[in-house]
């Protein structure tokens, strides 16, 4: 089949500016903000008021009728892709639900009654449940960059055929515990925000926006209207601070080169930029450093507007949000106004008369190509790029490489390091009830500086470590400029308990005075910032939060990733504290490497990546059959072994899994079962071996190995 284009038929949102799309676009054309002041209610306690909120009554009474115990997240969440889904048209065309997949991006966790959390993917579970997603189904948590990274992603999942149709968006309500901390930063305004000049801060806002996006040939086949391409995508960290941005724009500019060159576009290609535009003097600074990199001269002739001043933040929905808003700008052919703009604020460190903000009106103007950029805590950034149907436009074609695994740093009680870990599983003389403490001992070494060592909470610091060890166990020797190009994929089912717990009990003492530093890391791509920051990765990075199968997600994402072409090496890193009693903590990081890029450098690799894939869970289908679509078209020949909870599933397999010795740890579990299976092909020659991850009720997948 030739190389097929991946296109928009559909679009939703619900945020403080419309409670749809045809809402949300005369907002943005009319100037009408949906930012008031919240005078009473809980965020009337503090200085800065300033807020987008929803009503409950735009979506909350239709949430409910189809879900009667549905909570106010995942209910913002159905209402935006209900909206998208049937504007494509999929309610009349009953795809395939094993077709159908779901990239949903979020930020903050969703509070129980009982003062904890729900698993931060159940949102995504609910929404492929009430849509009729079974496909390709991944939570991404990287702060305000996931929205744009999920449709970057789910074009990633269109491009190697797992799906003929994916659900990319994101959503985040606002919630006290979050207000504070941004609070306590000084980080909010106390009057409406006004990106790019006169602002001291921003406001924070809540919403979901989904986008529908096929492939070009499943689009004419049904006779979709085709809104927009989606071209390319870029990711890159700034490893540089958990909540401040490089004041250089190298992270962001690097984002942004990486989506052009993805979309096989240029600089002067650009007809518009969708900005993130927060309002934080910072930020906004930061921003203006990205374009001059990226147009230089051209900077000053290419608009850029930022939406925020409409909405608000809305963290982890405001990359879907302002995918929207760009799918839009272009079938209008309009470019929506940055609001509050003040062409009078020459005196302000963010404002720059040279650059053209689109101030306060829409403008009218052919546009072909735009970028929308997003920045985030943890130094994640993301660009991705949208451009105006063209049907005779070739698609992306995803290259045949293949990827090894050529270094592995496992970090838990049972051992720290491969040595001493696959020693003891091997010999399966201890376990979790005979001796082994559920915490590693990283005594005696710092794996990162000083400073940062000792200011890293216990999860960054077993993810760090486990990061060195794998570098050191796949003996790279990178020079500086060749880590600009070394990913991240950071797998977690939970983040830092301790920093959450920290945080929580300081905003129930004093909300006026949180614990700053354990805020900053409550969200959940902290602990892949600090890797990136510690080890100095600057390439695509993203963190997976997909229960028990986390890092299985991961390493399918990682692999993408170089197969793509965007990486050569990618790190894939899993890191969870256990909240059930046993205090077990762990991490694992995994290197992988294109073949082609270890037999340059003379590495041996551990075992070859077969296949890799994962699937929703949906009502009435079984294990058995489930497990069966993981493997779908994956060579099995000479299957040895299975590793993870999938052995039974497979006639006459034995089941393996380091569980027995460490005890189960979240994402961190799958991950030393690779960890395990890969070093057995190693060592023994073991044949083909299938490492399976589950999620109940949520995902289940698998990675295959062979012999390299």
């Amino acid at each position: 089949m030739a190389p097929q284009p991946v296109v928009v038929t559909g679009v939703g949102v619900i945020c403080a500016a419309g409670r749809d799309t045809t809402e949300f676009w005369t907002s943005l054309m009319g100037g009408r903000s949906g930012i008031d002041e919240a005078t009473t209610g809980p965020f009337a306690e503090f200085d800065a008021r300033f807020a987008g909120r929803v009503p409950d009554e735009w979506f909350m009474a239709a949430a409910r009728a189809g879900l009667p115990g549905i909570d106010r997240t995942a209910a913002l969440a159905v209402a935006a892709a209900r909206e998208a889904y049937e504007g494509a048209g999929l309610d009349r065309a009953r795809p395939e639900p094993d077709r159908v997949g779901l990239v949903l991006g979020k930020c903050q966790g969703t509070p129980t009654a009982d003062g904890g959390y729900q698993q931060i993917h159940k949102t995504a579970d609910v929404v492929a449940e009430q849509l009729g997603s079974r496909g390709p189904r991944v939570l991404l948590s990287t702060a305000c960059a996931a929205g744009g990274n999920c449709i970057g992603l789910a074009r990633d999942k269109l491009l190697t055929g797992e799906a003929d149709v994916v659900l990319a968006g994101g959503v985040d309500p606002l919630q006290f515990g979050t207000y504070a901390g941004f609070a306590g930063l000084r980080a909010l305004s106390t009057e409406p925000c006004r990106p790019y000049s006169a602002s001291t801060g921003l406001n924070l806002g809540e919403g979901a926006a989904f986008l529908v996006v096929e492939r070009l040939d499943h689009a004419r086949e049904r006779g979709a209207t085709i809104l927009a391409e989606v071209a390319g995508y870029g990711l890159s960290a700034d490893a540089y601070h958990a909540t401040a941005p490089d004041p250089t724009g190298r992270g962001g500019t690097s984002a942004v080169r990486r989506a052009l060159a993805d979309a096989g576009l240029g600089p002067d290609d650009v007809d518009y930029v969708c900005g993130h535009g927060t309002g934080t003097p910072a930020n906004d600074a930061m921003e203006r450093k990205v374009m001059r990199n990226v147009f230089g001269d051209r900077a000053s002739s290419v608009p850029t507007s930022g939406i925020k001043s409409f909405l608000g933040h809305t963290l982890g929905a405001a990359g879907a949000i302002e995918g929207v808003a760009s799918v839009l700008a272009i079938m209008h052919q309009t470019a929506p106004p940055t609001i509050g703009f003040d062409d009078d604020a020459t005196d302000s460190p963010t404002a720059d008369s040279s650059l053209d903000f689109v101030p306060n009106t829409a403008r009218s103007m052919p546009i072909d190509t735009v970028v929308s950029t997003n920045y985030a805590f943890g130094g994640n950034n993301v660009a991705v790029v949208l451009r105006a149907p063209d049907e005779n436009r070739p698609g992306a074609e995803l290259p045949e490489r293949e990827v090894v695994i050529t270094g592995l740093g496992p970090v838990t009680g049972a051992g720290v390091g491969i040595g001493d870990f696959s020693a003891v599983v091997a010999g399966d003389t201890t376990g979790p009830d005979s001796g082994v403490t559920p915490q590693p001992d990283l005594a005696g070494r710092a794996f990162a500086p000083r400073t940062m060592w000792r200011q890293a909470n216990s999860l960054s610091r077993l993810a760090i470590a486990a990061s060195r060890l794998a570098w050191e166990d796949a003996a790279l020797a990178l020079r500086r400029n060749e880590l600009e190009n070394v990913g991240v994929m950071y797998a977690t089912e939970s983040g830092s308990r301790e920093s959450v717990g920290d945080y929580d009990d300081s905003v129930l003492a004093n909300p006026n005075s949180p614990a700053i530093h354990s805020f900053s890391n409550v969200v959940l791509n902290a602990t892949g910032g600090a890797v990136c920051q510690a080890l100095g990765f600057r390439g695509p990075t993203t963190t997976v939060c997909g229960g028990e199968a986390s890092a299985t997600l991961a390493m399918e994402c990682g692999i993408e990733t170089i197969r793509a072409g965007k990486a050569e090496v990618v790190f894939v890193v899993a890191a969870d504290e256990v909240d059930d009693g046993t205090g077990i903590t762990g991490a694992s990081a995994i290197v992988l490497e294109s073949a082609d890029h270890a037999r340059d450098r003379g590495a041996t690799p551990y075992a070859r990546i077969i296949a890799s894939r994962h699937v929703g869970e949906g009502v009435g289908s079984t294990a058995a059959e489930e497990f069966g679509r993981t493997v779908a078209g994956a060579d099995l020949t000479g299957l040895d072994a299975v590793y993870g909870d999938g052995a039974e599933l497979v006639p006459g397999m034995e089941s393996v899994t380091t569980a027995g010795v460490t005890g189960r740890c979240g994402s961190v579990t799958a991950a030393l079962d690779v960890v395990i299976a890969a070093e057995r092909i190693s060592r023994e020659g073991a044949g083909t071996t299938v490492v399976h991850a589950h999620a109940p009720g949520s995902v289940r997948g698998t990675v295959v190995l062979g012999r390299p």
